[in-house]
Formats: C-alpha cells, sequence, structure tokens
C-alpha cells in the first residue's frame, strides 16, 4: 500500500527531531478498527512501514439491528463507578454473578462482541496486548457513536483520534495518485464517494482544497442506505438527488466531479459501474479509483493512529494496560526526524 508523506487534517503538521532529554517514544503499532452494518475490520501499521489486514469479524443479529435502526432515546453516559469497571467486567462477573453487569448497556453488548474479536485477532498476531485503536464509523448518529466509544473504553481501550468517517481515510489514502491539490484561487476539488457493499450502500461528496485537506461536504454525507431488495434503484435516486441539490458552491454536477472513489465488499459491481456510466458518464466512471480490498481505508487508518503515537508528546498507556503489554515497555531515543 502506498502511505503519503502527509496526511493533512488528520494529524498535526509538524516536525519533530528527536534529541537527548526528549520523552521516549514507544514506536508501537497503529491499530484501527472499523464497523460496517454488517462486519468489523482490524487493520495494523507496524514502525517498519507494513500494513497487515488482520481480521474481518460479522456481527451477531443483535450488531446488525444497532447499526441499522435510528435510536431515538438519549445516551445516559456511564457513572464514574461504571467507567471504572467497566473493563473488568468479564472478570468481575465471574466472581460477583451477573449482577455486577448492571454497568453495561445491551447496546454496548451488540457491539461489544464484534470489538472484542477484533482486539482479540490484533493481540494473537501481535503476541501481547494493546491499549490504543483508532475506529472509524459511518453512522452519524451522536448517539451511536459515543456508544461504540464506551464500547472501546468497555475494552480497556483508549482512542487515538477522534472517530471519523472511513470515505475520509480512502480519499487520503487515494489522493496521491489524483495529482497536485487546486490552487488557493481555484474551486476546490468535489469527490463522490461510494461505499458498495451487498447489503449497504453510503454515498457522499467529500472536497479537497488547497493544502489537501479533505472533509465531507456539508449535507452530504448522510451515513448508510440499507435497501436489500431495490438497492441498486435507491443509488439511483440517491445520485439523482446529489445532482439535483447542489451543495454551496457548486453550479455543475456532475461536470465538477474530480473523481469518483468507490470501495467496499461489492466496489466491481457491474450493475453499479453500469449506473454509474448512465448517469455521470463514461470518463468520469473509466478514470474511478476502485478499491481492490475492503480494508482499504481501515489500514490508512492504522497507519494514522502510528503517526500519531509516534510522537514525544503523546500519553503514555495507563499503567493497568502498559503492565501487560511488551509494546511499551522499551521506548527509543531515536535520532531520526520524522515528518508528521
Amino acid at each position: 500500500m502506498f502511505i503519503p508523506p502527509v496526511v493533512a487534517l488528520l494529524i498535526t503538521a509538524a516536525t519533530v527531531v528527536a534529541q537527548p532529554g526528549l520523552p521516549p517514544r514507544y514506536r508501537a503499532p497503529g491499530v484501527a478498527f472499523r464497523l460496517t452494518p454488517d462486519y468489523g475490520l482490524a487493520s495494523i501499521y507496524l514502525k517498519d512501514g507494513t500494513s497487515v489486514s488482520i481480521a474481518q469479524v460479522r456481527g451477531t443479529p443483535e450488531y446488525e439491528a444497532f447499526m441499522r435502526k435510528p435510536l431515538h432515546s438519549a445516551w445516559k453516559t456511564q457513572s464514574t463507578l461504571c467507567r471504572y469497571l467497566t473493563p473488568a467486567i468479564d472478570y468481575l462477573s465471574l466472581l460477583f454473578g451477573p449482577a455486577i453487569r448492571v454497568c453495561r448497556n445491551p447496546k454496548i453488548e451488540s457491539t461489544l462482541g464484534v470489538m472484542h474479536s477484533l482486539k482479540a485477532a490484533v493481540e494473537a498476531y501481535l503476541g501481547t496486548n494493546i491499549c490504543f485503536a483508532k475506529l472509524s464509523i459511518d453512522v452519524l448518529e451522536e448517539v451511536k457513536i459515543k456508544i461504540v466509544r464506551e464500547a472501546l473504553q468497555a475494552l480497556g481501550l483508549r482512542e487515538v483520534l477522534p472517530i471519523a468517517p472511513t470515505a475520509k481515510f480512502v480519499v487520503y489514502e487515494y489522493k496521491p495518485y489524483m495529482g497536485t491539490p487546486p490552487a488557493y484561487d481555484e474551486d476546490p476539488w468535489i469527490i463522490l464517494t461510494i461505499d458498495y457493499s451487498k447489503h449497504w450502500y453510503n454515498v457522499g461528496l467529500m472536497a479537497i482544497d488547497e493544502v489537501g485537506i479533505a472533509d465531507p461536504v456539508p449535507g452530504f454525507f448522510k451515513g448508510p442506505t440499507i435497501d436489500k431488495e431495490h438497492q441498486l434503484e435507491a443509488m439511483g435516486r440517491s445520485l439523482r438527488h446529489i445532482i439535483a441539490n447542489l451543495p454551496d458552491d457548486v453550479y455543475d454536477l456532475p461536470k465538477q466531479i474530480h473523481q469518483i472513489m468507490i470501495y467496499g465488499d461489492d466496489a466491481k459491481n457491474e450493475s453499479l459501474h453500469d449506473l454509474l456510466t448512465t448517469m455521470l458518464g463514461t470518463d468520469l466512471v473509466r478514470n474511478a479509483r476502485v478499491s481492490n480490498s475492503i480494508f482499504d481505508g481501515t489500514n490508512f487508518t492504522a497507519y494514522t493512529a502510528h503517526l500519531n503515537m509516534d510522537t514525544f508528546d503523546f500519553p503514555r498507556p495507563p499503567w493497568g494496560c502498559r503492565w501487560r503489554s511488551s509494546l511499551y515497555d522499551e521506548p527509543h531515543h531515536d535520532d531520526i526526524q520524522t515528518e508528521l
């Protein structure tokens, strides 16, 4: 996988030169989890520059229901006591029985099984436990994001960076192939992103500005659409809606689309490509970037996690996790300049 030297927005641009007396760097691998409506993915990025696609874990019916159905009730944040207890609930319940599991909400349980399996697969590959992970998830409901975040905490893990949509990481991964970003006096690039699965799709618009920062176009990134019976027709309706309701500062679609990004487990679906050709034109579809792996995006997410952790000021892992792991016990004072 090609990794660009600069990741705009995902990490603060900085240049750090290791010198004697600076805090240690642990050079720990970056770990990324992606949660889709059907399954979870795990990838790692190692300090030698290697990306490894670790696991794909199918969700339970409860997980699929949680990811698909809107949540109308407000989410109540855990008490301080529960935040301390949740990483150890599985052990404490052996001593105190199921009553101790009052701290665990059923909605957290629905995602916890998938995330626990992803964590276990990563740790089996590394041969030791991990303390940090980066999450990507395409749902936009704040209540669901809070639940997923608490599930991560229940595993005893800390977030490396805030949760972000997978489309952003896919765009960054393929951005080097798109050429030099637009000049400051030019319109931002409009990128049409399509996550196409056998059971859902997610279509949206991203904009890349003159410094290479990619952001969702407000109002044109809505999360997965589930329509098993008529998915292709629904996809067509979504595209027609985007073209008929132009974003601010956009005056002509599809003419202003700089690139189409197609990813997901059914990215090479011929019927989808025929639909896109009919609606958007042959040239755009012929030059589209089509993902070769469901781990595209997740691998890049792991890379950004590694870069963010591989600094002198990154927080030390909590002692309760650190003492069990061999990833954080051999800090390095490198004399290598690292450009973020």
